[in-house]
């Protein structure tokens, strides 16, 4: 039997309609299932990251308030302390979007912020806590802070940008400072003897603030007797010195270029031989 050459190409039409339908509509769900996982990604979102903490610290005996500041952080739903701390209720009291002034960095300073409260007991010794964030994308890395006795943390007083306002420091006590503008120095004084040695340190840097600390000391004419930008490791800046003469030191805390937020903390410890 011999088919018609009209009914032979009807045939291959129909062969060649069949295969095209067919790689079409795999061509459509490789193209469907490429989009279904892109779409998965794009909804996976990374978890929220703390940059800093401010102030840097907390008390024992007191109630903390604390605000945190990073990386999508505004959808927050809680914050918890990454090891249990028997007693420690963390009250998340606000979220949201925070400033970020130019010229810096959302990804150095953070773009959103959460503010907690918590009390410490009396008996909780110096110490540090590691908080975390928690947020319906998953949760933070621990950020730790460093935990003082009430009485061994003075808080920066403004104004204290020259000598004659300069802040009285007193040995062994820690001041917790902020470089709240731009330009902004922070000066503090000390009487010293001839001969003794001085530490001076900030903490900054290594505790997640944005601070390129510079800490520079003066004797009381105003002469420079030493300045350290980053001899602490990292952007934070310590000195150890001789003095030479007995009489009133001053000691002045600022950023390497010139920047400073709400953000740009410090802590600020001078020790004496």
């Amino acid at each position: 039997m011999h088919l018609k050459s009209s009914s032979r190409q009807s045939i291959c039409r129909f062969a060649f309609t069949r295969h095209e339908f067919f790689l079409i509509a795999f061509i459509s769900l490789s193209a469907a299932i490429a989009v279904a996982e892109e779409k998965k990604k794009e909804e996976k979102k990374d978890p929220p990251q703390i940059l800093v903490a401010v102030p840097l610290t907390a008390i024992s005996g007191a109630t903390n308030s604390i605000k945190l500041r990073g990386l999508r952080l505004d959808n927050a739903t809680a914050v918890r302390l990454a090891a249990t701390n028997a007693g420690i209720q963390i009250t998340l009291k606000s979220k949201g979007k925070a400033d970020v002034p130019k010229p810096l960095e959302a990804k150095k300073l953070g773009d959103t912020q959460v503010e907690i409260s918590f009390v410490l007991p009396t008996d909780a010794p110096p110490s540090s806590l590691a908080l975390i964030v928690i947020t319906p994308d998953g949760e933070s890395k621990p950020h730790t802070i460093p935990v003082f006795a009430p009485g061994s943390i003075a808080k920066e007083k403004e104004s204290n940008g020259g000598f004659r306002q300069a802040q009285a420091l007193n040995f062994g006590q820690t001041i917790q400072g902020e470089i709240s503008d731009a330009n902004d120095v922070d000066t503090f004084q000390f009487s010293g003897k001839a001969g003794q040695i001085i530490h001076a340190e900030v903490h900054a840097a290594r505790l997640g603030s944005p601070l390129d600390a510079t800490l520079t000391l003066f004797d009381a004419r105003g002469q420079i007797i030493a300045v350290d930008d980053d001899a602490a490791g990292g952007s934070d800046a310590g000195l150890k010195v001789k003095l030479p003469r007995a009489g009133v030191y001053f000691l002045a805390v600022q950023d390497a270029h010139g920047r400073g937020s709400g953000a740009h903390v410090y802590l600020l410890n001078v020790k004496a031989e």
